[in-house]
Formats: C-alpha cells, sequence, structure tokens
C-alpha cells in the first residue's frame, strides 16, 4: 500500500532512512503492541498484525526488514524484526473464497 506523501512515518525499517517511507508491509506475525497492526473485516481478524514501513527503494529492491513498527506508525517507534513473538498470524481463508488455493 503506497500512501500520500506528506504523511510522515519516520525511518525505513530495512534501510533506516527517512527519504519516500510511504509504504506499509504486512507481516504474518503478532504485532508488538496489540490492536495496533493490520486485521481483516472479512474474516473477522483483530488488528494484531505486525507492520513494517518501508521506503520506495527498499520495497522496490526487496530489502530485508530488520524493524517493525511497535505501536502505530505514525508513533515512529521500531523494535528488531527478531523482537517478535514466534506466533504466526493470518487470514482464515475459509472467508476468502477470492483465494486460490491447491
Amino acid at each position: 500500500m503506497n500512501v500520500k506523501a506528506d504523511i510522515d512515518f519516520g525511518k525505513c525499517c530495512a534501510c533506516q532512512g527517512t527519504e519516500n517511507v510511504r509504504n506499509i508491509m504486512m507481516l504474518d506475525k503478532l504485532a508488538p503492541v496489540l490492536g495496533t497492526g493490520w486485521g481483516c473485516v472479512v474474516c473477522n481478524l483483530p488488528p494484531d498484525g505486525a507492520i513494517c514501513v518501508v521506503c520506495d527503494g527498499c520495497l522496490e529492491s526487496g530489502a530485508a526488514m530488520t524493524e517493525v513498527c511497535m505501536g502505530f506508525p505514525k508513533d515512529k517507534i521500531r523494535v528488531p524484526i527478531h523482537a517478535l513473538a514466534d506466533k504466526e498470524f493470518g487470514h482464515d481463508l475459509s472467508f476468502h473464497p477470492e483465494v486460490v488455493r491447491q
């Protein structure tokens, strides 16, 4: 997801740069602070998924994330990605018929 350029998310979760940080990535792990991440209204998933904010360059190059947002992205607080709990977080695909399953 690419958001308006005037929103300030702080530093990139990959390179720690501050230019063009306007892309939000959703991870399949629990957020450090529950209720501040991504969720899904279709499968009733609470907003507990971890997120990263990434600059255009890191998004285009597929750079590895080293940090995740702690709290909301606008709070500009980051924690190391390895600090995330091992518990997986994701959609209940039984509510998503649009997903092709094999």
